[in-house]
Formats: C-alpha cells, sequence, structure tokens
C-alpha cells in the first residue's frame, strides 16, 4: 500500500516537478534528474542536462523533490492518463 503523501503525489500534475530515477530496470536510467516535460499513459519525459530521456511507467521508481521534502514513488503506480489521475481526484473532492 502506498502512503498517503505517495498518493496524493500520484493524483497532481508531473509536468514540471524535479524527478531523479531511483529504481530501473534499465541501469542506465538510475540516478537520472530532470523536469518533467510530457508525460502519457505510459511514459514520463524528463529534461536532463544531456537532452531529454523517455523513461517507462513500468520499469522505474521516482524521487520527487520538493522544497522542503521528497516523496518516492513506483511508476506503476502512474500507469494511466494524467487527466484521468486528475479527474479521479476531481471526483473524490465533490
Amino acid at each position: 500500500m502506498k502512503s498517503s503523501k505517495a498518493r496524493l503525489l500520484a493524483t497532481r500534475e508531473l509536468i514540471g516537478l524535479e524527478v531523479t530515477v531511483t529504481k530501473s530496470t534499465d541501469p542506465s536510467l538510475r540516478g537520472k534528474k530532470g523536469t518533467v516535460v510530457d508525460e502519457t499513459m505510459k511514459t514520463i519525459t524528463i529534461r536532463t542536462a544531456a537532452g531529454e530521456k523517455l523513461l517507462n511507467k513500468s520499469a522505474v521508481t521516482i524521487r520527487v523533490e520538493f522544497p522542503s521534502e521528497s516523496i518516492e514513488i513506483d511508476g506503476t503506480e502512474l500507469l494511466q492518463r494524467p487527466e484521468e489521475r486528475l479527474k479521479k481526484l476531481w471526483r473524490k473532492a465533490r
């Protein structure tokens, strides 16, 4: 079960957030840092110093950096369209 902070993150827009890949099935992606510039149902694109990297959500765990804390979330918990995650949040808030 994911923590309440990870649950909150899963219902947010990720574009613009700073992320670091902490775990990946592809060893070359571990430790990559960047800003999320695009998100689809199955992928996240981050802009790094070396260019843009496409991350498969089902293959990574990311840490999102906030000024006061960082939250780690498994990419499989994000496997849906971003707009669908936001709709679920809106429905729960009403």
